[in-house]
């Protein structure tokens, strides 16, 4: 997903198609993150875990990112190829309960590149829609070894993955004197990750990412 990625983002300036504007702008996000998975028990002899237990949770909290995009007219529509990143790393809950699993997990990191088509609404109104790819991290720190009933525990330390995932959304966008201003809304659903411990423990998560965003940008 990386590397598509980055095949869209050199498109963007060193591409064949002729771009007639370039906006750039910053955005702030209020975001949820729900997550479903499943995870076995330890095994005391570091093999196979035991039963799967099914959880799922869900975090809200705040991201800020950047943008910048490459307009062109297309029969009438002004269609956008763009980037949007959060350099940040953003914590999005510490996970903690009697299974002996306790840890913080954080996202950052996160690139998402788009195609957004916008249709005039009358006046300086605007209507879009958008859809793309992100690929993001995921780090898993501070974790609380779980022990065994043999009394041995796990020889874990920090981990890290990688997310992959479908964005989709709309929103609208005013033009001000100054450049404009957007409020859109968009959900990322992101492949499942795993992960096994050194004592045979599987953990699997599925997770959805939803943001509320507001933009500002200027258009050259």
């Amino acid at each position: 997903m990386k590397k598509l990625i980055s095949v869209i983002i050199a498109s963007l300036f060193i591409g064949s198609v002729s771009f007639a504007e370039t906006s750039i702008g910053i955005k702030i996000s209020s975001a949820n993150m729900e997550a479903s998975g499943s995870h076995t028990t330890n095994s005391s002899s570091g093999g196979s875990g035991g039963a799967a237990v099914n959880a799922s949770d869900e975090a809200d909290f705040t991201v800020a990112s950047f943008f910048i995009e490459k307009s062109t007219e297309v029969k009438g529509i002004n269609l956008a190829l763009g980037i949007d990143v959060i350099p940040f790393t953003a914590e999005v809950d510490k996970l903690g309960g009697g299974d002996g699993f306790d840890a913080t997990v954080e996202v950052g990191n996160i690139m998402t590149a788009y195609i957004q088509p916008t249709f005039n609404a009358g006046g300086d109104v605007s209507l879009f829609l958008k859809a793309g790819v992100t690929s993001g991290d995921v780090d898993i720190t501070n974790i609380s070894r779980q022990a065994t009933t043999a009394g041995t525990a796990s020889t874990d330390g920090n981990t890290g993955k990688s997310l992959d995932g479908y964005m989709y959304g709309v929103g609208a966008q005013m033009n001000t004197s100054g450049g404009f201003v957007r409020l859109e809304g968009t959900v990322t659903d992101f492949d499942e990750i795993s992960h096994t411990n050194s004592n045979g423990k599987v953990v699997k998560a599925d997770s959805e990412l939803t943001l509320i965003s507001l933009s500002f940008g200027r258009t050259f």
